[in-house]
């Protein structure tokens, strides 16, 4: 097992948790969350979040409408309800499959609330979260780290990148005073990143990450300063890792 698991999870054992609230943002994400599973020798769990307070809010006076452009019946709490079933069988049947082809050890559970949420409550410190996302565009075209000043890129994430063969891009949260090639860049062996892009503010990370279409991205710099994650990952469209403790 490598450097980057010694500590990570409950009893020293590495976690990756992949959630998602529905099935395509699981499959999305599924390749990436098995690649880094077996790079840090760690076991494979998937979480199903029933967004229930924005579907709640979003469809309560919805109505179907059919391909010749009829309105049908109403959406009701019944037809969501076999939805979020038949998603969350789907996706772990997906998570199980895969897993044992790749014999990884693995688990499945179901909640209710909102998904950053719930992926907090089921880590543990030093496990890697991903919140699932289907990107819109299929040929995205990097592997997006958000780091601190002068923090290093995790070996983890120069590793992912090398494996799904994308160039990193380093997004560092930065002072306004910070110029490039300063002590602002990352700390490393040169060659690792592809591009550094510094970040005075988090409207700047924002709009960086709304013009990238990355097919990943992960922060590695603590989250205080940062905009939310669900933020983060509205903003880039596309799969959000992060590592539980940061």
């Amino acid at each position: 097992m490598r450097n980057d698991a010694e500590n990570a999870g409950q009893g020293g054992r590495a976690r990756v948790i992949l959630g998602a609230s529905c099935y395509p943002d699981a499959e999305a994400a599924l390749a990436l969350a098995l690649d880094l599973a077996r790079q840090l020798g760690a076991e494979l769990h998937g979480v199903f979040v029933r967004e229930t307070a924005v579907l709640a809010a979003g469809y309560a006076h919805s109505r179907v409408v059919s391909y010749s452009g009829q309105r049908e019946t109403g959406l009701t709490a019944g037809a969501l309800a076999r939805a979020f079933q038949a998603d969350a069988r789907r996706f772990e049947g997906l998570l199980a499959r895969r897993a044992k082809a790749a014999a990884l050890v693995s688990s499945f559970r179901e909640a209710e609330g909102h998904l950053q949420e719930e992926l907090r409550r089921s880590a543990a410190a030093g496990d890697i979260l991903i919140s699932g996302f289907k990107p819109i565009l299929t040929a995205a075209g990097c592997i997006a780290v958000i780091l601190a000043e002068g923090q290093a890129v995790p070996g983890f994430a120069l590793r992912l990148a090398r494996t799904v063969r994308k160039p990193l891009v380093a997004l560092v949260a930065c002072a306004p005073q910070a110029q490039p090639g300063s002590a602002a860049a990352p700390a490393g062996p040169p060659g690792d990143v592809a591009e550094t892009r510094l970040c005075a503010e988090p409207a700047v990370l924002l709009r960086q990450l709304e013009h990238m279409s990355p097919a990943a991205v992960i922060v590695a710099a603590p989250l205080a300063g940062l905009p939310p994650p669900a933020r983060i990952q509205e903003a880039a469209r596309c799969p959000l890792v992060l590592r539980s403790g940061g």
